[in-house]
C-alpha cells in the first residue's frame, strides 16, 4: 500500500537530465582514435566555433531557449573544419600586432620554434603572449654552456615562460645494473587506483595550485619531444629579449656600483625604450608617460642619495625636475624648483627649465612677471660677463645672453608687443655692429650718446637714409628726422557679427604695429605703445665688449634672423642646436607652417604620381646650408621661401633694408650670399645689380660666385653662368679646395643640360692653375683624355686623405665630394641600370660609403661636415633617379643609412618619402617616422612638421589628427609650439568629421601657450561661430588678465558695432517698404 502510494506520488527531486553527458561512440581501434583526434580541434575551440541551435533542444527547455536572444553566428567554417576561410581580413591585426588568439586552434611548435628548411639562426619565440620572429647572430644561436657563464642564469629566464624540467629516463635494464633494489614506490599510489608506473608528467596541477584547476602547461610537450629537442629548448631559452636583458644588466650594475652616475642615467634613459616597447606603434598615453616618469623619479632619487659630487648632483637635480614636472602638481613643482634654484643659482639649464615652466603654466603666466624675470636674468649675466677674465669664458657667457635676449624678444612679440621687440633688436644690432670707433668702455651700461641718438628720431638701422650712430656722434645736426607717416586706412568688416568685426579690426591694427613709430606719425597719440622710448627697453639692450664682438657676430646675426622667423644664415652649432628643439624659437614665416592645411586629403594614384618631383620646400625644415640649397632651383631643395606676401609689409621692408645695410654698410660678409638669395626670391629683377655690387665688395667669396651662377642658369642665361665661374677660377688667390668647389659647380651646370662629357672636363680642370682655367673654351662636346681623368683622381684622393688625416674634415669633405662625382661620371661597373644621361651610381655609392665610414670611425658621424657630404650625395642620388631607370631599393637603402646619422634632415626625409607614397599595409615612411625619426632622442619641430605634411598629402583626416596629437603630446618637443596648435585648431574646424573637437583643442592650446595672443584670437576668428557670447567674453577676460596687448577694447567696440548695425537696419526698413 505504501508502495502504491509512493508510486502514485511524483518525485520532487530534480534529475538534471540535461547535464548528463551524451553517449559517444568509442573508437574501436587506435587508428580510428588517432584519426578522430587529428580531425577535431580542441574542445574549447570547438565549443566557441559551433553555433548553438536553440530549436533543437529538449521540449522541457524550449521555452527557456526561446527567451534567449540568438547570438550572431561565427564565420562559416570551410570544408571539414580544419581551417577558417576569411576573405575580409581583420583590421585589428595591425593594431594589436597579432591574430585573435580565440580564433586560433591550440597547437604546439615542434623543434622549439625552428623554421622548417632554415638553419638555427631563424627562430619563432614566444614574447609575452605573442609569437615573434627573430634572426639571431652566430653567438646568440650557440650553446648555452659556450656563452658567458655569468649570464647563465639570466639567459635561462624569459618573461612570460615557465621552465620545463627534463627528467632523465631510466632504461629498462637500468635496475639490473644497480647495487640494490628499492622496495619503496617512486610516488604515492593514486586514490582512484591508477597504476604507479604511469608517468608523473601526466599529473595535472592540484586544484589548490596557483595555476588553476587542471590547466595544462602551455609549453609542456611529450617525453619524446623533450628528449629529442632538449638542446633546441636550451638554445631557445638562451636567446632572451635584448631589451629585458639590458634592464637586468643596468639594474645589476647600479646595484653593484651605486656611485656610477652614468649607469644610473643609462637606466633612466632605458625607461624610454621600455615605454616605446609598451606603446608600440601608437603614441603613449598620458597615464603611461606619468607612470614611467614616476619610475624615473624613483631611480634618480636613488642615484642622488648615492652621490656627493656637486657637479653630478646638479645634473641629477635637473633630470629630477624635468621628470617631476610631468607628475607633480603646480604647488609641488614650484616649491621644488625654488629649492633647487637656491642651491644652484648659476645653473643656466635649470633657469631655462624654470622659465619654460612658468611661461607655459596658465595659472602662473603673467606678462609683467615673465618680462621681469627675463630682464633680471639679462642683468645678472651682464654683471657676470664683466667679472670674467678669460676670453673663452666671456664668449660662453655672451652666448647665454644672446639666447636669453632672443627668448625675451620672442616672448614680447608673441604677447602682442611687437614694436618693443623690434626696437630692441634695432638698437642692439647698432650698439654692437655699428658703434663709433672711439668709445670709452663703461661696462654693461649703454653709453648716454646712444640715448640721445635714439630720442632724436633720426633714421635708424633698417630705415631709408640711415647713417648710423657713428655719424650722429660726429655731427648730431647733420641728420634730420624722417617725414611723418600716415596711418593705413581702417578695414570695414563686412559682417553683422560684432565679435568677428572686432577680430578683423584688431588683427589689422596688430599687422600695422610691428615696427616702432615716430612721435609725429599719424595715430601714434592714440596708442602709447606705438612709440618706443629709450626708457622702455634700456634694461634689456645688448652691449658687449668690443674685443669679443668678432667672435659673437655669427651668433648675433643668426639670432636676429630666427627672431624674424627666417632660417639662420651662419648656422653656428651652439645656438642652432638649441633653436632646433626649442618650441619658443622655431617658427615659420606664417603662424601655420602648412600650405595645404584646409584642403581635403587626397592620394594621387595616377601615373603622374611616379613622375612628380618630391616636396622641395617646407615652412619649417632642417637643412645644412650650402649654395645649392640657398639659391632657388626648380630641381633641388630650397633653403629660403618667399616671405614678402606672408608677413606685414612694414616688417618685410625693414628686414630687406637691414640685410642690405648689414652686408654693404657694416661689412658683414658672411651674410652676403644670404642677402642676395633673399632678394632674388622676394624681389626678383635686381639681383644682377646686387650680385655685381657684392662681388666687387667681396671678390673672394666663393659662395657668391656659385650662387650667382645658379641664379643665371635658372634664368636660362647659360653663357653668363659659365662666365661667372670662369672668372672665379681665373683668380689666383683662390685656394685649392675652393677651386674644387667651383669645378663641382661647373660640372653640375653641365649635368643640368645632360652633357656628361663636359662635366668630366670641368672636374678635370680643378687641378689646373688659375691662369689656365677657362670654362668658355669648352664649346663642342669633347671628351677628357684618360690621363686627365687619372691625374684629377689622384689629386682628389691625395688631398682628401691628407686633409682628413690632419684633422681638417671641412676641406676633406670637398675633395671627397669631387671624387664621388668623378667616379659617377667615369666608371662603368654596369651593376645598376643606367641610361645615356646617367653615370655609374654603384661606383659613386662605394666612394660615399667608404668616406662616410671613415668619418664615423673618427667620431664625426654627427658633424656638420658629414651632413654636408651626405646632402651632396643625396643630390647625386636624386639626379640619377630622375634622369632614367633606377632601382628604388637602392635609393631607399642609402637614405635609410643617411637618416641613421641625421634623422631630422628634411632632404633625406623628403627623398625617402618620394617613391614610397602609395597605399600599402607596410607604410615605410610611417614606420621610419615612428621607429626612428620621432623618437624622444631624435625628434624636432621640423620632423613633426614633415610627419604632419606627409599625412596631409597621403593620409586621411584621422591619420593627420594622430600626427598632430603625437607632435603636441605633453612630453613631445612641440607641446608648446603655438604654430602647431593654431594649425591643429584650423585643421579640426575645416574637417566636418572633426569639427566637434575644434573647441576642446582650442582650450588645450591656451593651456599650453598662455603667453601667445594669436592662440587666444583663434576663438574670435576660426571658432567664432562655435562659441557663444559668454565663452568669447571669458576668453577676452583671460587675455586681459594675462596682460596681453589689446589694441581695441572689445566690449566698447561690440556695443558700438551693434548700435550701428541697428541703425543700418532701421534705414533699410523704410527703403524696403517703399520698394
Amino acid at each position: 500500500m505504501s508502495s502504491s502510494h509512493e508510486k502514485g506520488r511524483k518525485s520532487t527531486v530534480p534529475k538534471f537530465a540535461s547535464f548528463k553527458p551524451k553517449a559517444q561512440h568509442a573508437p574501436t581501434d587506435k587508428s580510428e582514435r588517432a584519426e578522430n583526434e587529428f580531425a577535431q580541434p580542441s574542445a574549447s575551440h570547438a565549443h566557441r566555433r559551433t553555433p548553438v541551435a536553440v530549436n533543437a533542444t529538449a521540449p522541457g527547455h524550449a521555452s527557456r531557449a526561446s527567451r534567449i536572444p540568438q547570438q550572431p553566428s561565427e564565420r562559416k567554417l570551410d570544408g571539414d573544419g580544419l581551417y577558417c576561410l576569411d576573405k575580409r581580413g581583420d583590421a585589428l591585426i595591425l593594431r594589436y600586432g597579432s591574430n585573435d588568439r580565440s580564433r586560433v586552434p591550440e597547437y604546439r611548435r615542434i623543434g622549439a620554434g625552428r623554421i622548417l628548411g632554415a638553419d638555427g639562426f631563424m627562430k619563432i619565440e614566444k614574447l609575452g603572449s605573442r609569437d615573434e620572429f627573430f634572426i639571431r647572430s652566430y653567438h646568440e644561436s650557440g650553446s648555452l654552456l659556450s656563452s658567458d657563464k655569468k649570464s647563465l642564469l639570466a639567459r635561462g629566464f624569459r618573461p612570460g615562460s615557465q621552465p620545463v624540467r627534463i627528467r632523465r629516463r631510466l632504461s629498462e635494464t637500468g635496475a639490473a645494473t644497480e647495487d640494490y633494489l628499492s622496495f619503496k614506490a617512486s610516488k604515492k599510489r593514486k586514490r582512484d587506483g591508477v597504476a604507479p608506473e604511469e608517468s608523473s608528467s601526466d599529473e595535472g596541477p592540484s586544484y589548490r595550485s596557483i595555476h588553476g584547476k587542471g590547466k595544462r602547461h602551455e609549453h609542456s610537450d611529450s617525453d619524446e619531444e623533450n628528449d629529442g629537442d632538449s638542446s633546441e629548448n636550451v638554445s631557445s631559452r638562451s636567446n632572451p629579449d635584448p631589451i629585458a636583458m639590458r634592464s637586468i644588466q643596468l639594474s645589476r650594475k647600479v646595484r653593484e656600483h651605486p656611485e656610477d652616475i652614468e649607469s644610473w642615467l643609462e637606466l633612466v634613459d632605458h625607461q624610454d625604450t621600455l615605454l616605446d616597447l609598451q606603446s608600440g606603434s601608437r603614441a603613449p598615453t598620458a597615464a603611461e608617460v606619468k607612470s614611467f616618469s614616476d619610475i624615473k623619479l624613483s631611480l634618480l632619487e636613488q642615484a642622488l642619495s648615492h652621490n656627493t659630487d656637486d657637479g653630478h648632483r646638479e645634473g641629477l637635480n635637473l633630470k629630477i625636475i624635468e621628470e617631476g614636472l610631468k607628475v607633480w602638481e603646480f604647488k609641488v613643482a614650484s616649491k621644488r624648483l625654488a629649492e633647487i634654484m637656491q642651491k644652484y643659482p648659476n645653473s643656466f639649464e635649470l633657469w631655462k627649465l624654470y622659465m619654460s615652466f612658468l611661461q607655459t603654466t596658465i595659472s602662473a603666466c603673467r606678462y609683467d612677471e615673465i618680462k621681469r624675470l627675463y630682464t633680471e636674468k639679462l642683468q645678472a649675466l651682464g654683471k657676470k660677463l664683466l667679472s670674467l677674465s678669460t676670453t673663452t669664458d666671456q664668449i660662453e657667457c655672451s652666448k647665454q645672453i644672446i639666447y636669453v635676449f632672443l627668448r625675451l624678444t620672442r616672448f614680447l612679440a608673441d604677447a602682442g608687443f611687437a614694436e618693443l621687440a623690434s626696437a630692441a633688436w634695432q638698437a642692439s644690432l647698432e650698439l654692437n655692429l655699428a658703434r663709433p670707433p672711439k668709445l670709452p668702455e663703461i661696462g654693461w651700461e649703454v653709453p648716454p650718446s646712444f640715448q640721445d641718438y635714439w630720442e632724436s628720431e633720426v633714421p635708424r638701422l633698417g630705415e631709408d637714409n640711415w647713417r648710423g650712430w657713428s655719424a650722429f656722434v660726429t655731427d648730431a645736426t647733420a641728420q634730420e628726422s624722417p617725414d611723418p607717416k600716415g596711418s593705413n586706412p581702417p578695414i570695414l568688416p563686412n559682417t553683422r557679427d560684432g565679435y568677428k568685426a572686432w577680430y578683423i579690426t584688431e588683427h589689422h591694427r596688430a599687422q600695422n604695429a610691428t615696427i616702432p613709430a615716430r612721435t609725429l606719425d599719424e595715430g601714434a597719440e592714440d596708442d602709447p605703445f606705438r612709440v618706443v622710448m629709450f626708457s622702455d627697453f634700456q634694461d634689456i639692450l645688448l652691449y658687449f665688449p668690443a674685443e669679443i664682438i668678432p667672435h659673437l657676430r655669427p651668433q648675433l646675426l643668426d639670432a636676429f634672423l630666427i627672431f624674424y622667423r627666417l632660417p639662420p644664415a651662419v648656422q653656428d652649432g651652439n645656438l642652432l642646436d638649441k633653436a632646433v628643439k626649442d618650441p619658443f624659437l622655431v617658427r615659420g614665416a606664417q603662424d601655420v607652417p602648412f600650405r595645404n592645411l584646409l584642403s581635403r586629403n587626397s592620394i594621387d594614384l595616377s601615373e603622374e604620381q611616379h613622375t612628380k618631383p618630391p616636396e622641395f620646400s617646407y615652412d619649417i625644415q632642417q637643412i645644412f646650408l650650402t649654395p645649392e640649397v640657398l639659391f632657388p632651383s626648380k630641381q633641388w631643395f630650397g633653403y629660403l621661401g618667399q616671405v614678402r606676401d606672408k608677413i606685414p609689409p612694414d616688417s618685410y621692408r625693414w628686414i630687406a633694408t637691414t640685410l642690405k645695410q648689414l652686408t654693404r654698410g657694416i661689412g658683414c660678409g658672411e651674410l652676403s650670399p644670404y642677402a642676395l638669395a633673399f632678394e632674388s626670391i622676394n624681389d626678383p629683377g635686381n639681383e644682377k645689380k646686387s650680385a655685381k655690387a657684392l662681388l666687387k665688395q667681396y671678390p673672394l667669396d666663393v659662395d657668391l660666385y656659385i650662387g650667382y651662377s645658379i641664379l643665371e642658369d635658372e634664368r636660362e642665361n647659360k653663357a653668363t653662368a659659365r662666365n661667372v665661374l670662369s672668372a672665379a677660377l681665373s683668380l689666383s688667390p683662390i685656394s685649392a679646395h675652393d677651386r674644387v668647389r667651383l669645378s663641382i659647380g661647373a660640372a653640375w651646370l653641365e649635368l643640368g643640360d645632360g652633357d656628361l662629357s663636359k662635366a668630366i672636363i670641368q672636374l678635370c680642370r680643378s687641378v689646373e692653375d688659375g691662369s689656365k682655367s677657362d670654362i668658355t673654351q669648352v664649346a663642342e662636346p669633347t671628351e677628357a683624355a684618360p690621363s686627365q681623368v687619372l691625374k684629377a683622381k689622384q689629386f682628389l684622393v691625395t688631398n682628401r686623405d691628407y686633409k682628413i688625416s690632419s684633422g681638417n674634415v671641412t676641406e676633406a669633405v670637398i675633395y671627397a665630394g669631387g671624387l664621388v662625382l668623378l667616379d659617377y661620371l667615369t666608371q662603368r661597373s654596369e651593376t645598376e641600370p643606367s641610361s645615356q644621361k646617367q653615370g655609374d651610381i654603384s661606383s659613386a655609392i662605394s666612394r660615399i660609403t667608404q668616406f662616410s665610414e671613415d668619418l664615423v670611425a673618427r667620431g664625426q658621424q654627427h658633424s656638420s661636415s658629414h651632413e654636408k657630404f651626405l646632402q651632396s650625395s643625396a643630390r647625386l642620388l636624386y639626379y640619377h633617379a630622375s634622369h632614367g631607370s633606377f632601382r628604388p631599393g637602392l635609393l631607399r637603402e642609402q637614405l635609410t643609412r643617411y637618416l641613421t646619422y641625421f634623422p631630422s634632415n628634411t632632404i633625406f626625409l623628403s627623398l625617402f618619402a618620394w617613391r614610397e607614397e602609395r597605399l600599402s599595409i607596410n607604410d615605410r615612411v610611417r614606420s621610419l617616422l615612428q621607429d626612428h625619426t620621432l623618437k624622444p632622442s631624435h625628434e624636432s619641430i621640423s620632423s613633426h612638421v614633415f610627419a604632419i605634411s606627409h599625412e596631409l598629402r597621403t593620409g586621411n583626416a584621422h591619420s593627420t589628427r594622430a600626427a598632430f596629437e603625437r607632435a603636441l603630446a605633453p612630453s613631445a618637443v612641440g607641446a608648446h609650439h603655438l604654430g602647431l596648435w593654431i594649425a591643429y585648431i584650423r585643421f579640426c574646424h575645416a574637417r566636418k568629421e572633426l569639427r566637434a573637437k575644434a573647441k576642446p583643442v582650442f582650450y588645450r592650446a591656451i593651456q599650453a601657450c598662455p603667453w601667445a595672443k594669436d592662440v587666444f584670437m583663434e576663438a574670435f576668428g576660426t571658432l567664432v561661430r562655435e562659441m557663444d557670447s559668454a565663452e568669447l567674453k571669458s576668453v577676452y577676460s583671460a587675455m586681459c588678465e594675462k596682460g596681453l596687448r589689446i589694441h581695441v577694447d572689445m566690449d566698447e567696440f561690440v556695443e558700438k558695432w551693434r548700435r550701428e548695425q541697428k541703425g543700418v537696419d532701421r534705414e533699410r526698413g523704410p527703403k524696403s517698404r517703399k520698394r
